[in-house]
Protein backbone atom coordinates (compact mmCIF):
# COMPACT_ATOMS: atom_id res chain seq x y z
CA UNK A 1 0.00 0.00 0.00
CA UNK A 2 1.42 3.53 -0.80
CA UNK A 3 2.74 5.56 2.21
CA UNK A 4 0.26 8.23 3.21
CA UNK A 5 2.34 11.47 3.01
CA UNK A 6 -0.36 13.10 5.73
CA UNK A 7 -0.23 10.66 8.25
CA UNK A 8 2.07 12.21 10.66
CA UNK A 9 -0.75 15.41 10.36
CA UNK A 10 -4.09 13.21 10.55
CA UNK A 11 -4.28 13.16 14.09
CA UNK A 12 -3.92 17.00 14.61
CA UNK A 13 -5.49 18.75 11.91
CA UNK A 14 -8.41 20.33 13.68
CA UNK A 15 -7.75 18.10 16.69
CA UNK A 16 -8.79 20.61 20.16
CA UNK A 17 -6.86 19.14 23.44
CA UNK A 18 -8.82 19.89 26.36
CA UNK A 19 -6.33 17.43 28.65
CA UNK A 20 -2.69 18.19 28.26
CA UNK A 21 -0.26 17.60 30.80
CA UNK A 22 0.51 21.83 30.59
CA UNK A 23 -3.61 22.39 32.25
CA UNK A 24 -3.56 24.47 28.80
CA UNK A 25 -6.66 23.89 26.04
CA UNK A 26 -4.93 23.62 22.72
CA UNK A 27 -6.82 23.82 19.24
CA UNK A 28 -5.34 23.90 15.85
CA UNK A 29 -7.10 25.35 13.60
CA UNK A 30 -5.35 24.21 10.47
CA UNK A 31 -8.56 21.93 9.47
CA UNK A 32 -7.62 20.51 5.63
CA UNK A 33 -4.29 19.40 4.17
CA UNK A 34 -4.41 18.80 0.20
CA UNK A 35 -0.82 16.56 -0.32
CA UNK A 36 0.58 14.87 -3.59
CA UNK A 37 1.20 15.35 -6.84
CA UNK A 38 -1.36 17.75 -8.51
CA UNK A 39 -2.98 18.89 -5.29
CA UNK A 40 -3.08 22.49 -6.87
CA UNK A 41 -6.05 20.92 -8.95
CA UNK A 42 -8.17 20.87 -6.00
CA UNK A 43 -8.14 24.20 -5.19
CA UNK A 44 -11.72 24.91 -6.63
CA UNK A 45 -13.28 22.19 -4.68
CA UNK A 46 -10.88 23.46 -1.08
CA UNK A 47 -12.78 26.74 -1.19
CA UNK A 48 -16.29 25.98 -2.18
CA UNK A 49 -16.11 24.16 0.78
CA UNK A 50 -14.63 26.72 3.10
CA UNK A 51 -15.81 30.33 1.39
CA UNK A 52 -19.20 31.92 1.38
CA UNK A 53 -20.78 32.08 -2.26
CA UNK A 54 -20.85 35.19 -4.00
CA UNK A 55 -18.21 37.39 -2.60
CA UNK A 56 -15.04 37.07 -4.77
CA UNK A 57 -11.89 34.97 -3.87
CA UNK A 58 -8.87 37.09 -2.80
CA UNK A 59 -5.53 36.05 -4.09
CA UNK A 60 -2.30 36.90 -2.77
CA UNK A 61 0.78 35.98 -4.65
CA UNK A 62 4.47 38.05 -5.56
CA UNK A 63 5.18 37.97 -9.23
CA UNK A 64 7.30 34.38 -8.76
CA UNK A 65 5.06 32.36 -6.84
CA UNK A 66 2.29 33.62 -9.31
CA UNK A 67 4.42 31.82 -11.92
CA UNK A 68 5.04 29.02 -9.58
CA UNK A 69 1.14 27.99 -8.96
CA UNK A 70 -1.06 31.51 -8.94
CA UNK A 71 -1.99 31.48 -12.15
CA UNK A 72 -2.66 28.30 -12.54
CA UNK A 73 -4.88 28.21 -9.02
CA UNK A 74 -6.42 31.63 -10.83
CA UNK A 75 -7.28 29.80 -13.47
CA UNK A 76 -8.80 26.93 -11.90
CA UNK A 77 -11.19 29.33 -9.61
CA UNK A 78 -12.36 30.91 -12.35
CA UNK A 79 -13.25 27.82 -14.65
CA UNK A 80 -14.93 26.96 -11.54
CA UNK A 81 -17.29 29.98 -11.71
CA UNK A 82 -15.42 31.73 -8.77
CA UNK A 83 -15.06 35.40 -8.65
CA UNK A 84 -11.56 36.14 -7.94
CA UNK A 85 -9.40 38.99 -7.07
CA UNK A 86 -5.68 39.49 -7.88
CA UNK A 87 -3.48 40.88 -5.14
CA UNK A 88 0.47 41.51 -6.40
CA UNK A 89 3.17 41.94 -4.21
CA UNK A 90 5.87 43.56 -5.61
CA UNK A 91 9.44 40.91 -6.16
CA UNK A 92 10.91 39.86 -2.88
CA UNK A 93 8.66 41.47 -0.60
CA UNK A 94 8.40 41.99 2.76
CA UNK A 95 6.21 41.25 6.16
CA UNK A 96 6.09 44.57 7.73
CA UNK A 97 3.92 47.23 8.62
CA UNK A 98 4.61 48.87 5.29
CA UNK A 99 3.56 46.28 3.02
CA UNK A 100 0.77 45.14 4.84
CA UNK A 101 -0.73 48.57 4.84
CA UNK A 102 -0.07 48.67 1.18
CA UNK A 103 -1.91 45.51 1.07
CA UNK A 104 -4.68 46.39 2.46
CA UNK A 105 -5.54 49.64 1.20
CA UNK A 106 -5.44 47.35 -2.38
CA UNK A 107 -8.33 45.45 -1.61
CA UNK A 108 -11.24 46.63 -3.05
CA UNK A 109 -13.97 44.49 -2.53
CA UNK A 110 -14.86 42.71 0.49
CA UNK A 111 -13.77 38.82 0.29
CA UNK A 112 -15.13 35.91 1.02
CA UNK A 113 -11.99 34.17 1.31
CA UNK A 114 -7.94 34.93 1.00
CA UNK A 115 -5.72 32.72 -1.22
CA UNK A 116 -1.85 33.27 -0.60
CA UNK A 117 0.11 31.73 -2.89
CA UNK A 118 3.67 31.58 -1.39
CA UNK A 119 5.77 30.38 1.21
CA UNK A 120 7.34 32.71 4.00
CA UNK A 121 6.53 36.01 3.77
CA UNK A 122 3.09 35.57 1.20
CA UNK A 123 2.13 33.20 4.05
CA UNK A 124 2.75 35.37 6.60
CA UNK A 125 1.27 38.29 5.40
CA UNK A 126 -1.51 36.58 3.88
CA UNK A 127 -2.43 35.31 7.77
CA UNK A 128 -2.12 39.48 8.84
CA UNK A 129 -4.51 40.57 6.03
CA UNK A 130 -6.75 37.63 6.31
CA UNK A 131 -6.89 38.46 9.82
CA UNK A 132 -7.40 41.76 9.26
CA UNK A 133 -9.90 41.44 6.58
CA UNK A 134 -12.03 38.87 8.75
CA UNK A 135 -12.02 35.79 6.56
CA UNK A 136 -10.18 32.31 6.50
CA UNK A 137 -7.28 32.02 4.72
CA UNK A 138 -6.09 29.35 2.65
CA UNK A 139 -2.44 28.68 1.37
CA UNK A 140 -1.11 27.05 -1.58
CA UNK A 141 2.81 26.61 -0.84
CA UNK A 142 5.04 27.29 -3.61
CA UNK A 143 8.35 26.39 -1.37
CA UNK A 144 9.16 23.66 1.90
CA UNK A 145 11.36 26.78 3.08
CA UNK A 146 9.88 27.78 7.01
CA UNK A 147 7.73 25.85 9.08
CA UNK A 148 5.28 28.69 9.61
CA UNK A 149 2.43 27.47 7.70
CA UNK A 150 0.28 25.96 10.05
CA UNK A 151 1.94 28.39 13.19
CA UNK A 152 0.07 30.84 14.88
CA UNK A 153 2.45 33.77 14.45
CA UNK A 154 3.88 35.25 11.76
CA UNK A 155 6.94 37.00 11.53
CA UNK A 156 6.72 40.85 11.25
CA UNK A 157 8.93 43.80 11.19
CA UNK A 158 7.46 46.94 12.99
CA UNK A 159 9.65 50.29 13.58
CA UNK A 160 12.47 48.48 12.26
CA UNK A 161 12.60 45.14 14.44
CA UNK A 162 11.55 42.09 13.33
CA UNK A 163 9.42 40.03 15.86
CA UNK A 164 6.78 37.24 15.96
CA UNK A 165 3.34 38.42 16.27
CA UNK A 166 -0.19 36.63 16.76
CA UNK A 167 -1.74 35.13 13.55
CA UNK A 168 -4.18 33.28 12.80
CA UNK A 169 -2.85 30.26 10.83
CA UNK A 170 -4.85 28.95 7.43
CA UNK A 171 -7.30 26.89 7.56
CA UNK A 172 -6.00 24.74 4.71
CA UNK A 173 -2.93 24.22 2.95
CA UNK A 174 -2.08 22.76 -0.46
CA UNK A 175 1.14 21.11 -0.78
CA UNK A 176 1.49 20.20 -4.24
CA UNK A 177 4.48 17.73 -4.67
CA UNK A 178 5.27 19.16 -8.50
CA UNK A 179 5.12 22.69 -7.28
CA UNK A 180 7.13 22.20 -4.07
CA UNK A 181 10.11 19.77 -6.15
CA UNK A 182 10.41 23.01 -8.84
CA UNK A 183 11.08 25.50 -6.26
CA UNK A 184 15.06 26.41 -5.83
CA UNK A 185 16.82 24.28 -4.12
CA UNK A 186 18.11 26.48 -2.39
CA UNK A 187 14.63 27.29 -0.29
CA UNK A 188 14.68 23.43 0.44
CA UNK A 189 17.64 23.29 2.20
CA UNK A 190 16.73 26.36 3.40
CA UNK A 191 13.65 24.86 5.01
CA UNK A 192 15.49 21.46 6.13
CA UNK A 193 17.82 24.27 8.26
CA UNK A 194 15.20 25.76 10.05
CA UNK A 195 13.44 22.43 10.67
CA UNK A 196 16.85 21.60 12.06
CA UNK A 197 16.60 23.76 14.78
CA UNK A 198 14.69 21.98 17.15
CA UNK A 199 17.34 20.26 19.23
CA UNK A 200 18.50 23.70 20.19
CA UNK A 201 15.50 25.52 20.05
CA UNK A 202 13.82 23.00 22.26
CA UNK A 203 16.83 22.96 24.84
CA UNK A 204 16.74 26.79 24.97
CA UNK A 205 12.95 26.20 26.04
CA UNK A 206 13.59 24.13 29.11
CA UNK A 207 16.51 25.67 29.68
CA UNK A 208 14.09 28.68 30.54
CA UNK A 209 11.78 26.67 32.43
CA UNK A 210 14.47 25.71 34.89
CA UNK A 211 16.49 29.40 34.98
CA UNK A 212 13.30 31.26 34.52
CA UNK A 213 9.96 29.80 35.24
CA UNK A 214 8.85 29.85 31.63
CA UNK A 215 6.24 26.70 31.13
CA UNK A 216 6.83 24.24 28.55
CA UNK A 217 4.38 21.80 26.90
CA UNK A 218 5.68 18.49 26.91
CA UNK A 219 3.29 17.93 24.08
CA UNK A 220 4.41 20.34 21.89
CA UNK A 221 8.11 20.30 22.81
CA UNK A 222 7.77 15.87 21.30
CA UNK A 223 5.86 17.45 18.49
CA UNK A 224 8.86 19.69 17.34
CA UNK A 225 11.00 16.95 17.99
CA UNK A 226 8.84 14.44 15.74
CA UNK A 227 8.88 16.78 13.36
CA UNK A 228 13.04 17.25 13.49
CA UNK A 229 13.89 13.63 13.40
CA UNK A 230 10.89 12.22 10.75
CA UNK A 231 13.04 14.02 7.73
CA UNK A 232 16.44 13.26 8.74
CA UNK A 233 17.27 10.57 7.19
CA UNK A 234 15.75 11.89 4.20
CA UNK A 235 19.03 14.95 3.77
CA UNK A 236 20.69 13.62 1.09
CA UNK A 237 17.01 12.98 -1.40
CA UNK A 238 15.83 16.48 -0.34
CA UNK A 239 19.01 17.79 -1.52
CA UNK A 240 18.79 15.97 -4.50
CA UNK A 241 15.36 17.59 -5.42
CA UNK A 242 13.41 14.11 -4.81
CA UNK A 243 9.79 14.84 -4.86
CA UNK A 244 8.47 13.05 -2.39
CA UNK A 245 11.22 13.65 0.22
CA UNK A 246 10.97 17.18 -0.56
CA UNK A 247 6.87 16.97 0.10
CA UNK A 248 7.98 14.81 3.31
CA UNK A 249 9.80 17.95 4.25
CA UNK A 250 6.87 20.10 3.77
CA UNK A 251 4.75 18.17 5.76
CA UNK A 252 7.40 17.82 8.71
CA UNK A 253 7.13 21.79 8.40
CA UNK A 254 3.80 21.96 8.93
CA UNK A 255 3.88 19.45 12.00
CA UNK A 256 7.01 22.22 13.49
CA UNK A 257 4.26 25.02 12.57
CA UNK A 258 1.44 23.03 14.24
CA UNK A 259 4.03 22.41 17.79
CA UNK A 260 3.84 26.12 17.86
CA UNK A 261 0.14 26.59 17.44
CA UNK A 262 -0.41 24.22 20.26
CA UNK A 263 2.28 26.07 22.44
CA UNK A 264 1.03 29.18 22.03
CA UNK A 265 4.49 30.46 21.01
CA UNK A 266 7.67 30.06 18.68
CA UNK A 267 9.08 28.28 21.80
CA UNK A 268 9.17 25.16 20.27
CA UNK A 269 10.80 25.85 17.34
CA UNK A 270 13.11 28.83 17.82
CA UNK A 271 16.00 30.04 20.26
CA UNK A 272 19.15 31.52 20.34
CA UNK A 273 19.45 29.99 16.93
CA UNK A 274 16.73 32.27 15.11
CA UNK A 275 17.88 34.98 17.16
CA UNK A 276 21.10 34.98 15.29
CA UNK A 277 19.56 34.84 12.03
CA UNK A 278 16.95 37.82 12.96
CA UNK A 279 20.10 40.25 14.05
CA UNK A 280 21.74 39.33 10.74
CA UNK A 281 18.71 40.69 9.08
CA UNK A 282 18.16 43.66 11.22
CA UNK A 283 22.25 44.85 10.79
CA UNK A 284 22.17 43.84 6.83
CA UNK A 285 21.79 47.90 5.50
CA UNK A 286 24.84 48.79 7.38
CA UNK A 287 26.79 45.98 6.70
CA UNK A 288 26.08 46.43 3.26
CA UNK A 289 24.71 42.51 3.08
CA UNK A 290 22.03 41.12 1.31
CA UNK A 291 20.13 38.90 3.97
CA UNK A 292 20.30 35.38 2.86
CA UNK A 293 17.26 33.17 3.41
CA UNK A 294 16.29 32.66 6.48
CA UNK A 295 16.89 28.77 7.40
CA UNK A 296 20.20 29.43 5.83
CA UNK A 297 20.70 31.47 8.74
CA UNK A 298 19.21 29.87 11.05
CA UNK A 299 21.25 26.70 9.76
CA UNK A 300 24.75 28.19 11.26
CA UNK A 301 22.65 29.42 14.17
CA UNK A 302 22.21 26.08 15.24
CA UNK A 303 25.96 25.32 14.96
CA UNK A 304 26.59 28.11 17.24
CA UNK A 305 24.16 26.95 20.07
CA UNK A 306 25.29 23.38 19.84
CA UNK A 307 28.37 24.52 19.93
CA UNK A 308 27.96 26.76 22.95
CA UNK A 309 26.24 24.36 24.81
CA UNK A 310 29.24 22.08 24.37
CA UNK A 311 31.21 24.44 25.62
CA UNK A 312 29.05 25.34 28.58
CA UNK A 313 29.04 21.97 29.78
CA UNK A 314 32.34 21.69 30.26
CA UNK A 315 32.89 24.69 32.16
CA UNK A 316 31.16 23.76 35.26
CA UNK A 317 28.62 25.31 37.83
CA UNK A 318 29.08 28.87 38.87
CA UNK A 319 30.56 30.03 42.01
CA UNK A 320 27.32 31.60 43.73
CA UNK A 321 29.59 33.65 46.03
CA UNK A 322 30.95 35.29 43.43
CA UNK A 323 29.49 38.21 41.87
CA UNK A 324 27.68 37.81 38.50
CA UNK A 325 28.86 40.06 35.66
CA UNK A 326 26.72 43.20 35.28
CA UNK A 327 24.01 43.55 33.11
CA UNK A 328 25.14 45.95 29.93
CA UNK A 329 23.34 49.45 30.58
CA UNK A 330 21.94 50.91 28.03
CA UNK A 331 25.46 53.00 27.05
CA UNK A 332 26.72 49.87 26.47
CA UNK A 333 23.87 48.59 24.47
CA UNK A 334 23.96 51.45 22.04
CA UNK A 335 27.51 50.93 21.13
CA UNK A 336 27.36 47.50 20.89
CA UNK A 337 24.22 48.19 18.37
CA UNK A 338 24.86 51.69 17.04
CA UNK A 339 25.47 50.52 13.64
CA UNK A 340 21.44 49.32 13.46
CA UNK A 341 18.80 52.17 11.97
CA UNK A 342 17.61 54.52 14.56
CA UNK A 343 14.09 53.00 14.57
CA UNK A 344 15.73 49.61 15.12
CA UNK A 345 18.06 50.22 17.67
CA UNK A 346 15.21 51.86 19.77
CA UNK A 347 12.54 48.79 19.39
CA UNK A 348 15.83 46.16 20.64
CA UNK A 349 16.74 48.49 23.28
CA UNK A 350 13.18 47.99 24.58
CA UNK A 351 13.51 44.11 24.27
CA UNK A 352 16.68 44.74 26.03
CA UNK A 353 15.76 46.32 28.69
CA UNK A 354 12.68 44.05 29.56
CA UNK A 355 15.05 40.95 29.75
CA UNK A 356 17.22 43.17 31.96
CA UNK A 357 14.35 43.38 34.51
CA UNK A 358 12.76 39.93 34.52
CA UNK A 359 13.15 37.76 37.41
CA UNK A 360 14.50 36.14 38.62
CA UNK A 361 17.66 38.44 38.30
CA UNK A 362 20.90 37.41 37.03
CA UNK A 363 22.49 36.54 40.90
CA UNK A 364 19.67 34.18 41.03
CA UNK A 365 19.69 32.57 37.63
CA UNK A 366 23.07 31.69 38.25
CA UNK A 367 22.64 30.65 41.86
CA UNK A 368 19.34 28.05 40.78
CA UNK A 369 21.96 26.32 37.86
CA UNK A 370 24.66 25.85 40.59
CA UNK A 371 22.19 24.23 42.55
CA UNK A 372 20.79 22.19 39.88
CA UNK A 373 24.01 22.01 37.71
CA UNK A 374 23.36 18.00 37.40
CA UNK A 375 19.54 17.82 36.92
CA UNK A 376 19.50 20.67 34.67
CA UNK A 377 22.23 19.47 32.32
CA UNK A 378 20.61 15.78 32.53
CA UNK A 379 17.51 17.25 31.28
CA UNK A 380 19.61 19.48 28.58
CA UNK A 381 22.11 16.67 27.03
CA UNK A 382 18.58 14.25 26.54
CA UNK A 383 17.55 17.03 24.39
CA UNK A 384 21.15 18.12 22.78
CA UNK A 385 21.53 14.59 22.11
CA UNK A 386 19.16 14.47 19.52
CA UNK A 387 21.25 17.02 16.97
CA UNK A 388 24.38 14.15 16.76
CA UNK A 389 25.84 14.57 12.92
CA UNK A 390 23.38 17.56 11.99
CA UNK A 391 26.24 19.44 10.78
CA UNK A 392 26.92 16.29 7.97
CA UNK A 393 23.13 16.42 7.54
CA UNK A 394 22.77 20.08 6.69
CA UNK A 395 25.48 19.19 4.53
CA UNK A 396 23.44 16.54 2.71
CA UNK A 397 20.99 18.95 1.95
CA UNK A 398 22.66 21.25 0.77
CA UNK A 399 22.41 23.98 3.43
CA UNK A 400 25.23 26.12 4.79
CA UNK A 401 27.13 25.22 7.77
CA UNK A 402 29.50 28.33 8.09
CA UNK A 403 29.00 31.98 8.38
CA UNK A 404 31.56 32.25 5.20
CA UNK A 405 28.69 30.26 3.25
CA UNK A 406 26.25 33.20 4.45
CA UNK A 407 28.46 36.10 3.46
CA UNK A 408 29.29 37.04 7.15
CA UNK A 409 33.12 37.86 7.62
CA UNK A 410 34.87 36.24 11.32
CA UNK A 411 34.46 39.84 13.07
CA UNK A 412 30.77 40.37 12.12
CA UNK A 413 30.40 36.52 13.10
CA UNK A 414 31.85 37.26 16.42
CA UNK A 415 29.21 40.53 16.49
CA UNK A 416 26.43 38.69 16.11
CA UNK A 417 27.01 36.04 18.28
CA UNK A 418 27.55 38.30 21.22
CA UNK A 419 24.35 40.84 19.96
CA UNK A 420 21.93 38.60 19.00
CA UNK A 421 20.50 37.85 22.35
CA UNK A 422 19.49 41.71 22.57
CA UNK A 423 16.50 40.96 20.04
CA UNK A 424 13.92 39.40 21.81
CA UNK A 425 13.37 39.11 25.63
CA UNK A 426 13.43 35.17 26.03
CA UNK A 427 15.98 33.41 27.49
CA UNK A 428 18.37 31.18 25.47
CA UNK A 429 21.76 28.95 25.65
CA UNK A 430 23.37 33.05 24.70
CA UNK A 431 22.30 34.71 27.72
CA UNK A 432 22.91 31.33 29.49
CA UNK A 433 26.97 32.36 28.40
CA UNK A 434 26.41 36.19 29.04
CA UNK A 435 25.19 34.53 32.66
CA UNK A 436 28.28 33.08 33.25
CA UNK A 437 30.50 35.62 31.60
CA UNK A 438 31.52 33.21 29.14
CA UNK A 439 29.77 34.68 26.02
CA UNK A 440 32.25 37.27 25.24
CA UNK A 441 35.34 34.47 25.42
CA UNK A 442 33.07 31.94 22.95
CA UNK A 443 32.50 34.89 20.37
CA UNK A 444 35.87 35.63 20.07
CA UNK A 445 37.08 32.04 19.67
CA UNK A 446 34.33 30.81 17.86
CA UNK A 447 35.50 27.56 16.12
CA UNK A 448 36.64 27.49 12.85
CA UNK A 449 34.27 24.99 11.22
CA UNK A 450 31.17 27.62 11.43
CA UNK A 451 33.22 30.35 10.62
CA UNK A 452 34.49 28.89 7.68
CA UNK A 453 37.26 30.76 6.98
CA UNK A 454 40.45 31.72 9.10
CA UNK A 455 41.17 35.28 10.15
CA UNK A 456 39.38 38.00 11.58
Amino acid sequence: MPRDPLAPLGPWLGRVVDSCPCGRRHEVLLRRVLAGPGAVEGIAGLVRELAAPGAPVLLLADPDTRDAAGRRARDLLVRAGLPVEELLTGREPHCDDVTLETLAAGVRDAPALLVAVGAGTINDLGKLLAARLRVPQVTIATAASMNGYASSIAAFTARGLKRTVPAPPPVALVLDADVLAAAPPRLRAAGFGDLLSKPVSSADWLLSRALVDEPVCETALALADTAAARIRERAAEIGAGEAGAVLDLAVALVLSGISMAVAGASSPASGGEHLVSHYLDVSAEAWERKPRLHGEQVAVGTLVSLALYRELRTAGPPDPSVPPPPDEDDAGLRRLHGHLPPRTLEALLAEARAKRARRPDRRERRRRLAASWNTTWEILDRQLATGAGLAEDLLRAGAPTSFREIDVTPGRARHVVRGARHMRNRYTVLDLAADLDLLDEFAASLPVTILGVVGT
